[in-house]
Formats: structure tokens, C-alpha cells, sequence
């Protein structure tokens, strides 16, 4: 039985027009009277839910799109008064199903309709091994569950709830839910509200959670204000030390349609103890700017420079090309990048980049080149591996060189 056939008998069994007198004539020349479905697909076509195609044909053994199904369902929520509880809890689950098409036909739904088509879960796992070698290996499954779902037609809700599990059965499993904020409109801005990821311009500088409010202000020159108190306890380079007060400003111009330039200005906070910093005190101010550009359709060029208020070892820059990119949803898609940074002990409060130190350690400071391959085998999979080779910044530091080896894979459900 082919789709177009079952999509409208299964549309007469929502309504229930089979047990509805209807005129006997044939809406369509290719439905001959004897064909099985021809009493079914002619009372649909008189019930005005199905109309065929401007040739006077019903195509049946046609196999029927996505927006076509999307119709049948608009023209049966428009006779969902004849329908029995039951039918319209088969209408309901239609209807957010194909909810999206329906929106682009204007058709309104319920309010249980619109609420239970805006909630979404989603999922992902990531197995990263890591080694370098001056420190032990690392091997890691990293889970997430991401919760969307409209509070109204203004705000939303984002949760996200994250296990991390050592594979080499050493420390105890980490569960948080490291991501649960509302996000809406307030006097013209977007706000964001709660515990969320704060990802500034290229990441050289912070990537990071805050729990906090962030602000989106501006249309031509984009920011990005936020305040609040950053969730990790490892920001530069402290191993379980406390939870900073952050404040700051990330900026964005789309310079044309290929380039964007970013900055931004940013300040670190210690209100429990004022010698946090050492000679520096207890605040640490911060600044960067960057760039991103296309260089082609298939390159790219990334850089960003960063500088703090310490009185030593307080620069960091970086510069990246990279080649197409891995997407998860192209399968046999591909990306190769190579980068240089240099990222001194007390430039950067929380780096994107993996192994970004010389000998697993943000003392030590960390410059040199990384090269990066992924790769899309099967849908909503990637792989990737890294290497690094890196030298310390820091005065006295040992001039041996740290290898850094990743490999990772990312499953998306």
C-alpha cells in the first residue's frame, strides 16, 4: 500500500467520514469505481480533506511529501469537531508531528497542541581519550540531555543534564545539571537567565558556565553584557578553588558578508579574598579582539588576541586556517584545521582549546602548533583526532616539549 493511500484512509479513520453520507460521484478520473479505496477517497475528497491535483487525477501511487501530509492534517483540524475524543487525540499527535509544516500553512492549533509540539529532548554522548607524555592518560564518556520547551509564545526554558563517567574506573561519577535557564524579551533586549554556557567571540579567552543573566543588546555592533558568578571552580589554572564574580561586555560586527571582528572586555573577582591574585589583588580585568573570515568556500582563517591586567606572563593570542568542517547531519562530510597559540600562565581565566598548557599545567604557560582531523562516518556521528606539540612561556620553566594526543567520538540522538 503505497503512502499517499494510507495517509487518506488513515484520514478517515480520524474523522470518521466513512459512517457520512456523501454524493456517489468520482471527484477523480484515476479512482475507478471498483478500486478498492474508492469509497474511502471519495468521501474524503467531499469531506474536503483531500482535493487531488488540478488535472482532475488523485495519484495515488505517488509517494506523498512531508508539506502534503502537513496539508491533510491542517484540512482534518478544520473537521475535528466531528471527531470523537480518541480521533482528536490521533488529530493531536498529527498535528505535532508535523507541527513545523503546519506553521508555514499559518494553521493554528490548540494550546495542548502548541505546548506539546514546543517540548523537545535531545541527546548526546562523547567518548574522548587524551594523553600527553609527561601525564597519565585520560578516557572519558561524557553524556548530555538537553530539555527545550516554550513557556510562551515570548520565553523559553533550556536544561541540560550531564554525567561524566571515568572509563578507567578512577574518581566518582559527576552528575549536574550544568545548563538551566529561561531566555525572553525584556525592554527591547534578549536576556538569558539561570546557568548557561558564556562562550566569548573565538573561545581563546573563556568558555565557560556562569550562573548569572546575559543580555543581547544591539543590532549592527552585537553584545553581549553578563553578570554572575562562574560555575567552575578550575578558572586560571585553580585546582578546586572558588567560584569567581564575573562581568563583562562580548562584541560582534559583521564587518561583510565573509568577515566578522569581535572584542570584549571582561573582569574577574574574588570577593572572599582580596589577595586571591597575589601582588594583583583580588580582580583580574581582561581584554581581547579578534576576527573570522571566509577566506573561500572552503577555508577559513580564525585569530584572536587577549591580554590581562597581571603583572607577568598576561598575553595570549592565537591563529587558525581550517578546511570544510564535519557536520553531523552530512554523512562522509570532513574538516582539517591547523592552529598556533601562545597562552602565557595569567592571560586567559578558561580556554576552549584542549591541552592548551605545556605539561597539563596553566603555570607553565603553553605555545605551539595543533593539528586536527574530523570526520562523519554514519549520521549524527563524528570523529575526531588532535595532536598538539607545545612548549612552556613561563621564565624557568623547562624547554622540553609536551605531545598532546585526542581522540574523540560524538554520537548526537
Amino acid at each position: 500500500m503505497n503512502k499517499k493511500m494510507v495517509a487518506s484512509l488513515a484520514a478517515a479513520m480520524v474523522l470518521g467520514v466513512a459512517g457520512t453520507s456523501f454524493a456517489a460521484s468520482n471527484p477523480f478520473v484515476d479512482v475507478p469505481a471498483k478500486h478498492w479505496s474508492y469509497d474511502a477517497v471519495t468521501k474524503l475528497a467531499n469531506a474536503g480533506i483531500v482535493d487531488g491535483y488540478g488535472d482532475g487525477t488523485f495519484r495515488g501511487d505517488k509517494t506523498i511529501s512531508r508539506y502534503e501530509m502537513a496539508q491533510i492534517v491542517a484540512k482534518a483540524l478544520a473537521h475535528s469537531d466531528k471527531a470523537t475524543a480518541e480521533q482528536k487525540a490521533s488529530i493531536d499527535k498529527l498535528s505535532v508531528e508535523f507541527a513545523e509544516e503546519l506553521e508555514g500553512l499559518n494553521v493554528r492549533v490548540t494550546k495542548l497542541e502548541k505546548n506539546s509540539s514546543t517540548i523537545k529532548v535531545s541527546g548526546e554522548a562523547r567518548l574522548k581519550y587524551e594523553d600527553t607524555d609527561k601525564t597519565d592518560s585520560g578516557f572519558n564518556l561524557r553524556s548530555r540531555i538537553n530539555l527545550d520547551g516554550a513557556i510562551n509564545d515570548e520565553w523559553s526554558y533550556y536544561g541540560r543534564l550531564q554525567a561524566e563517567n571515568n572509563l578507567k574506573g578512577e574518581g566518582d561519577t559527576q552528575v549536574t545539571m550544568d545548563n538551566a535557564f529561561v531566555k525572553g524579551p525584556i525592554l527591547g533586549t534578549t536576556a538569558t537567565i539561570g546557568r548557561f554556557d558564556y562562550f566569548l567571540n573565538n573561545g581563546l579567552m573563556i568558555d565557560s558556565t556562569l550562573n548569572g543573566i546575559n543580555v543581547e543588546v544591539g543590532n549592527v555592533v552585537k553584545g553581549n553584557l553578563f553578570y554572575g558568578k562562574d560555575n567552575n571552580d578550575d578558572v586560571f589554572g585553580a585546582s578546586d578553588g572558588p567560584h569567581l564574580t564575573v562581568a563583562g561586555i562580548g562584541l560582534d560586527y559583521a564587518a561583510s558578508k565573509a568577515t566578522s571582528v569581535n572584542g570584549g572586555y571582561y573582569q574577574f573577582e574574588n570577593k572572599d579574598d582580596a589577595s586571591y591574585f597575589g601582588s594583583d589583588g583580588d580582580k583580574r580585568k581582561i581584554w581581547e579582539a579578534g576576527f573570522k573570515t571566509q577566506l573561500s568556500s572552503n577555508f577559513s582563517l580564525t585569530g584572536s588576541y587577549g591580554k590581562s591586567d597581571a603583572s607577568t606572563d598576561d598575553t595570549a593570542y592565537y591563529g587558525e586556517i581550517a578546511y570544510k568542517g564535519a557536520e553531523q547531519s552530512a554523512v562522509g562530510s570532513y574538516g582539517a584545521w591547523v592552529n598556533y597559540r601562545h597562552l602565557e600562565a595569567n592571560a586567559a581565566p578558561k580556554t576552549t582549546f584542549d591541552g592548551p598548557y605545556a605539561f597539563d599545567s596553566q603555570a607553565d604557560g603553553g605555545k605551539g602548533y595543533e593539528i586536527g582531523l574530523s570526520y562523519t562516518p554514519v549520521l549524527n556521528t563524528v570523529l575526531t583526532v588532535k595532536y598538539a606539540d607545545l612548549k612552556a612561556t613561563t621564565d624557568g620553566s623547562s624547554s622540553d616539549k609536551t605531545k598532546y594526543y585526542l581522540a574523540q567520538a560524538e554520537f548526537f540522538f
